[in-house]
């Protein structure tokens, strides 16, 4: 290339013949920014949808939060009883509110007429089939429970009344009766 081509180049180059040449260029205008709101009625459709879905997962949880519900008071109740047992004066009567406790659960549970009735081995077969995990030792200490003088109460050792503690416990969390 020749010397006059390449001042020719430069001079087309130039920053000041750039600015000339950028002169009639106007901006861009920008879009206007996407909304969030959905533009066609398939979308509402899937939020009612989903909303609807939500609802229903939250009525069902609110349900099972109801129906098991007894066995969470019922385990309170039971726990209170158990920190009684270490206190001699409160201890005969914290083992007699055991088997009334065991009862009330099994009336919320299950219909009245097949629960309220129940007593002795009867009533140790219904916690039996219901997921009851009581030893004989156990079970005759609940029947004893419920019909004993203080005095008698007083004799049960300390062992047997945690054993018959943590079996109720378990009938309690784990029962399932069939209606």
């Amino acid at each position: 290339m020749s010397a006059a081509a390449d001042a020719a180049l430069a001079a087309a180059l130039a920053p000041a013949n750039t600015s000339l040449a950028l002169q009639p260029l106007k901006e861009l205008s920008l879009p206007a920014p996407v909304s969030w709101a959905p533009q066609t009625a398939g979308w509402l459709i899937v939020a009612l949808a989903l909303l609807a879905l939500a609802a229903w997962a939250a009525w069902i949880a609110w349900r099972r939060h109801q129906r098991e519900r007894y066995r969470k008071i019922a385990l309170a109740e039971l726990d209170a009883l158990a920190a009684r047992l270490n206190d001699a004066p409160h201890r005969a009567a914290a083992l007699a509110a055991i088997a009334p406790l065991i009862k009330r659960t099994a009336l919320a549970a299950a219909p009245r007429e097949r629960v309220a009735a129940l007593t002795g081995d009867a009533w140790l077969a219904f916690l039996a089939r219901t997921r009851g995990q009581f030893d004989a030792r156990s079970g005759a200490l609940l029947s004893l429970l419920s019909y004993a003088p203080p005095e008698t109460l007083a004799t049960v050792s300390q062992h047997d009344a945690e054993a018959l503690v943590g079996h109720a416990r378990d009938w309690i969390r784990d029962h399932h009766v069939e209606i």
